[in-house]
């Protein structure tokens, strides 16, 4: 009987095996994808370019989890380009303007003197990609301990065990039993596609009912270039578009010092882009080419609809597609409810959405991964006393 049994494969999946692994527990973790990492997915561009499609910043003045983190595991770093400019398109019919960003109002202004690092704010990137830091973590970790195509199904609690149903490929899946489940899972996802025996309690359920998914209704585009046209203009490649054309919102520069890039986060509607799919490189480029000039060399478009990944949109996430709260703004009483033990220390929630702070960012993954190695060590203890 397995220790501990970590279902998801994410930042946090991954950072509590790390701690279960030094502790010399027996544990195990599941995967839903043939990949790790969840919200974090790095391609490679038609020019080498690392292109982030999820998770892609962290931010040193204000996230220490992961600054420390990314250092520890000697992980080069980069500046993301921020001048304090951002070329407005508000009118289809006409060429962008370049504004100064306001920190203090979040809106760009005809006159507002630009101040570099004001509108990212200190982010910074992986050299790789975000992808450098799931695979620092999972190359430190024994493979045999890892299964990947393993969708968790039912969990029963079979007092002093908890016994695990997942869908593991034909012919029948596989039924196993652990001392303790962590389920590093958004709290929605969890709730909505695993049955639970007994229920959690109808206050838990509620709270994970009302924290909505991070990034779960977003689409994010990149596109490699030939050249960095717009650092050759002298701009950052920062963007923001907001007339009712808008193929791309916010556009900013995803490349590094040896190659080029734009990315930026897709403007239409989750109900919508399923209709524009087969097009959307040439409207990529079009909506680019507006902005930064008829000379730029697209080399190719990829994106991410993460809206249609039924392991991080759940169906409350996609009737809201962006409507509901933060995952961090449902309060104090909310937040607490995600972190109690349940089935008496049997079954814990994590994910990134269940931390105090950073809620839905890869901070808050590591915080919640260090907040589930302070509890089950003490669960351990107590149940060993």
């Amino acid at each position: 009987m397995l220790d501990v049994a970590i279902i998801g494969g994410g930042v946090c999946g991954l950072a509590l095996a790390h701690s279960l692994q030094a502790r010399g527990l027996d544990w195990a973790l599941y995967e839903g994808r043939d990949r790790l990492g969840g919200r974090v997915l790095t391609v490679r561009g038609e020019n080498g370019a690392a292109l982030d499609l999820g998770a892609t910043w962290f931010w040193p003045a204000t996230q220490p989890a992961i600054t420390q983190l990314v250092a520890d595991l000697g992980l080069p770093t980069l500046a993301q380009p921020d001048d304090g400019r951002v070329l407005l398109l508000d009118d289809a019919t006409r060429p962008p303007e370049a504004h100064g960003y306001d920190a203090a109002t979040g809106r760009v202004a005809a006159g507002q003197a630009p101040e570099p690092g004001s509108l990212h704010g200190g982010a910074r990137r992986l050299a790789g990609g975000m992808q450098a830091l799931v695979d620092a973590l999972a190359a430190r970790l024994p493979a045999e301990r890892l299964h990947f195509g393993h969708r968790l199904r039912r969990l029963q609690d079979l007092e002093p065990a908890v016994a695990l149903r997942l869908d593991a490929g034909p012919p029948a899946g596989l039924e196993l039993k652990a001392r303790r489940v962590v389920l590093a899972l958004p709290p929605r996802l969890a709730l909505e596609q695993v049955e639970l025996s007994p229920p959690l309690p109808a206050a838990v359920q509620a709270a994970m009912r009302l924290t909505p998914t991070w990034m779960a209704h977003a689409a994010k585009a990149a596109v490699p270039c030939r050249e960095a046209l717009w650092r050759t203009q002298g701009l950052s490649g920062d963007a923001w578009v907001t007339h009712a054309q808008a193929v791309l919102a916010e556009v900013y520069d995803a490349g590094d010092t040896a190659s080029a890039a734009l990315a930026g986060f897709v403007a239409l509607p989750a109900e919508q882009r399923p209709a524009f799919e087969r097009s959307m490189p040439l409207l990529l480029h079009s909506q680019l080419a507006m902005l930064f000039g008829s000379d730029l060399q697209p080399l190719g478009a990829h994106w991410r609809d993460w809206a249609r990944d039924e392991l991080c949109c759940s169906r409350l996430d996609r009737e809201e597609d962006g409507r509901g709260r933060h995952p961090g703004q449902g309060g104090p009483e909310q937040g607490a409810l995600l972190r109690e033990p349940l089935w008496d220390g049997r079954l814990w929630l994590g994910g990134s959405e269940t931390a105090r702070l950073a809620a839905g960012y890869l901070e808050g993954a590591l915080r919640t991964a260090g907040r589930l190695r302070v509890e089950l060590g003490r669960n351990q203890a107590a149940n060993q006393a």
